[in-house]
């Protein structure tokens, strides 16, 4: 766990990363990006692979200091976290289904799809447009339901999603993205309370970077907050 803001030992962070986010260029990108910015405030950043559950949950339970993506859905306890004023990227979820298959984002209720468990804001939106759909640990399982036509489509945000479909050339022959976004999704970095005097200067080193050169992030390029 972190050692206390203040003390003169290396302060360190623990950050709660999805699982085998590493083999997501979407995913590296983004959280190289929030890596960076807590080393230019001092923080040697460890690494926990995080269950699928929401950013908020993941925070409660205290098993890790930080998580680069909060988007916001979950507010339960928001009195214990601390969260970026501003969203680091403002990406979308997007569907995406078989290139054998035509689908019309105004119909899904007709079929049955996926999404992902730590997509929170996405699911809620899901149940609210009263989607039939079963859960997928990660984005990597969420497509491969669609490739084994367990399902008919599959939303994911949407630079995540083209990432998994990207890194295999089979997959990109058979997945395509519907060019209509399901719905928009910010994202946020969140923190225990505890770290709510380090806020300021992360929020700094943020806004220098993005503000900066982002030829490091061709993948998230677009989507990052460049005027936070």
């Amino acid at each position: 766990m972190a050692t206390a803001a203040g003390e003169t030992s290396q302060k360190v962070i623990n950050l709660g990363v999805p699982f085998k986010y590493n083999r997501n260029q979407a995913l590296v990108e983004y959280h190289n990006l929030v890596i960076s910015s807590f080393n230019d405030i001092g923080y040697k950043v460890e690494t926990t692979l995080r269950t699928a559950q929401s950013s908020r949950e993941i925070l409660l339970s205290g098993r890790v200091d930080a998580v680069a993506y909060d988007d916001l859905s979950d507010t339960r306890e928001v009195e214990k976290v601390v969260i970026t004023s501003f969203p680091v990227a403002k990406t979308y979820a997007s569907v995406f289904h078989l290139r054998s298959e035509s689908l019309d984002i105004k119909n899904l209720k007709k079929y049955k799809g996926t999404i992902s468990l730590n997509n929170s804001r996405i699911l809620q939106m899901a149940k609210q447009r009263k989607l039939k759909f079963i859960q997928a640990t990660n984005p990597f399982h969420c497509i491969q339901m669609l490739l084994e036509k367990k399902v008919k489509y599959c939303i994911s945000i949407r630079e995540v999603g083209l990432s998994v479909v990207n890194a295999n050339p089979e997959t990109k022959k058979k997945i395509a993205m519907l060019p209509e976004p399901f719905m928009e999704t910010p994202v946020y970095v969140a923190m225990r309370k505890e770290f709510a005097k380090e806020m300021p200067k992360l929020e700094a080193a943020l806004k220098k970077r993005l503000s900066g050169d982002l030829s490091a992030y061709p993948t998230i390029r677009e989507v990052l907050n460049k005027n936070p």
